[in-house]
């Protein structure tokens, strides 16, 4: 089985997909944009991690002349991987995970660890939420989406039920996940601090003004979202 892990930048998908890669019938690639996942081989879940939409779109891929003009700071928006969620879409039995996480959280952390103006960073998160809700509406047998939130409050229960989507057995070693982070390593817990830590409104930041629509979808994906539940 193939498996897809999305998510807007700095939405959390690194840790979620360290937690999912430690499991022993799963090979994890990180950031991939060659499509190496379908050279995978050995396990029983082959998965890749990509950022969107700046590293994967629906539609649009990159090729030679877009990453060489984005070197040169042109085709920003542009998505840096070669293959799209399309190609993704054309895998064997391919699932797709996707994770959100609060829009000031996310918008706050591009702006100030990312070093992305405010615009740039609120695009991000409008568009990696507007790609998540139509993949999971024209695909709802393939996809399924967490909460950033509830995977730091709650991680047990979250990964069991995440295990039983992609079609393995829960493992206690999927909660270390937080120690094998290769982009951002040293981390000593799960810190549940960070869910929420923006304490700015969504209204301050012109969210609700700027793009309501976006906010519907958003609160549609968190009403439709695999929840710890009982």
């Amino acid at each position: 089985m193939f498996l897809l892990i999305i998510g807007a930048p700095r939405s959390g998908t690194t840790l979620f997909a360290s937690m999912i890669g430690m499991h022993s019938d799963v090979a994890m690639l990180i950031e991939d944009k060659f499509f190496s996942i379908k050279r995978l081989t050995g396990k029983k879940v082959l998965a890749n991690k990509l950022c969107i939409p700046n590293q994967m779109e629906l539609t649009k891929k990159a090729n030679y002349t877009t990453r060489t003009l984005r070197k040169f700071g042109m085709y920003m928006k542009h998505p840096t991987s070669r293959y799209n969620a399309e190609d993704y879409l054309m895998l064997e039995d391919l699932k797709i995970l996707s994770i959100t996480r609060d829009a000031n959280d996310v918008i706050s952390s591009i702006m100030k660890r990312g070093k992305k103006e405010k615009d740039i960073a609120m695009g991000r998160w409008c568009r990696a939420i507007e790609i998540i809700h139509e993949l999971n509406t024209k695909y709802p047998e393939k996809t399924a989406t967490i909460a950033y939130e509830d995977l730091v409050t709650e991680p047990e229960k979250i990964l069991k039920k995440v295990a039983s989507f992609i079609g393995v057995e829960f493992q206690p070693q999927m909660l270390e996940g937080y120690k094998h982070n290769i982009l951002y390593p040293g981390e000593k817990s799960i810190d549940n601090s960070r869910a929420f830590k923006s304490k700015t409104s969504l209204e301050n930041d012109n969210i609700y003004q700027l793009a309501p629509d976006i906010i519907d979808l958003y609160h549609k994906l968190l009403h439709g979202k695999i929840s710890p539940g009982e």
